[in-house]
């Protein structure tokens, strides 16, 4: 299930050099999420401007990957468990279900060697976005543990080679990564030394945090109905709590939040590919038309769509990035929830001044 695009009611959609919108990034299944009804596509922008007053901990990093360093030796230590290392973009929450697509060799190689010892897990981390001449990765990861697996390499002439279904049985934290070489040479899978990261407050009452994060949770929805942005639905908030059930807890809450900046990015994709419509349709003799062929000031305009988007979307991919890092890495029930009633507390303050500006405004503004 997921969103799709919107169509242009009455109007023929024209093909138009959208590649240079096309980032590449998945968009996760957003069937549960509601959509304000009478309304078009969301007029807000995703990225996450402004100074920030949530008090966050930096995203924890490892050192960068040394092309040069073939081989380590694991340590022996007792608490440690070394598995292999798969960087995906995500993110994931722990208990949750992800479904993959495996086509390439290594990875191919990493499902093969994980049917074959049994062990069916591995460990799934972030590389940093931002490191350019760098390959960094997350400190923090989540494991993998494999469910069910699918040969499709007939039905796809071999362009994917299994899919995967999985649940996410927990965190480690990477002590250090064995093989960094093999992330340049492709020659296989990295590998690591973990330690599992356990939570330190596994008895403590939170229940007062708990409920202030539900109930921001609540409050918030009615004022993205108003701005027109993505939301979820009350019988789905209805089902959640944010306890430390693996079920429904604040891990799936979570989860759900990610989902939700999610649907604000392909809105605001959306968006942009409404106006960059709006922009060509004057000058289209058909249902193609090349961008080369445009006047410079729209092709101006065009470039200016391009870059306010890229910057949105590289700020919305952080936001997603920072927040699950720093949930996944924080080492108590009580920190996360904290960390989490912050972030809502930022958006629902965001979200009623956004409120009271429309109302300033008018309804045609």
């Amino acid at each position: 299930m997921g969103v799709g695009s919107r169509s242009f009611s009455g109007r023929p959609a024209l093909s138009l050099a959208l590649a240079l919108f096309f980032l590449g990034a998945p968009l996760f299944g957003l069937g549960f999420l509601g959509t304000s009804p009478n309304s078009g596509p969301a007029r807000h922008g995703a990225s996450h401007r402004g100074t920030s007053r949530i008090q966050r901990a930096a995203v924890e990093w490892l050192e960068p990957l040394d092309p040069n360093l073939k081989e380590l030796d694991a340590s022996g230590d007792e608490d440690s468990l070394v598995l292999p290392v798969f960087p995906l973009g995500g993110p994931f929450m722990p208990y949750s279900n992800p479904r993959l697509n495996i086509f390439e060799p290594r990875y191919r190689a990493l499902y093969n060697d994980i049917l074959l010892s049994g062990s069916r897990r591995f460990v799934v981390t972030s590389a940093d976005p931002e490191s350019q001449a760098e390959v960094r990765l997350a400190q923090a990861g989540v494991v993998f543990y494999l469910d069910d697996l699918k040969e499709v390499s007939e039905m796809t002439q071999d362009q994917v080679k299994y899919v995967c279904d999985h649940k996410v049985i927990g965190r480690v934290r990477i002590k250090r990564v064995l093989n960094p070489s093999s992330w340049f040479d492709r020659s296989t899978y990295l590998r690591a030394e973990t330690v599992a990261i356990e939570d330190e407050d596994p008895e403590e009452d939170c229940w007062q945090l708990e409920g202030q994060v539900m109930d921001l949770m609540r409050k918030l929805e009615p004022l993205y109905k108003e701005l027109q942005k993505p939301y979820w639905r009350s019988e789905v908030l209805n089902q959640m709590n944010s306890s430390r059930a693996e079920q429904n807890g604040l891990w799936s809450l979570a989860e759900l939040w990610v989902k939700l900046l999610d649907a604000q990015l392909q809105n605001a994709q959306q968006e942009v590919e409404r106006k960059m419509q709006d922009i060509v349709r004057p000058y289209a003799k058909s249902e193609t038309v090349r961008i080369e062929d445009l006047p410079e000031s729209a092709r101006s305009q065009i470039g200016m769509l391009r870059d306010d988007f890229q910057e949105q979307y590289r700020g919305q991919i952080r936001r997603q990035l920072e927040f699950a890092q720093e949930m996944i890495q924080r080492n108590s029930h009580q920190n996360r929830l904290e960390y989490f009633k912050d972030i809502l507390d930022e958006e629902f303050r965001t979200s009623l001044a956004k409120k009271s500006l429309k109302n300033l405004a008018g309804p045609d503004a």
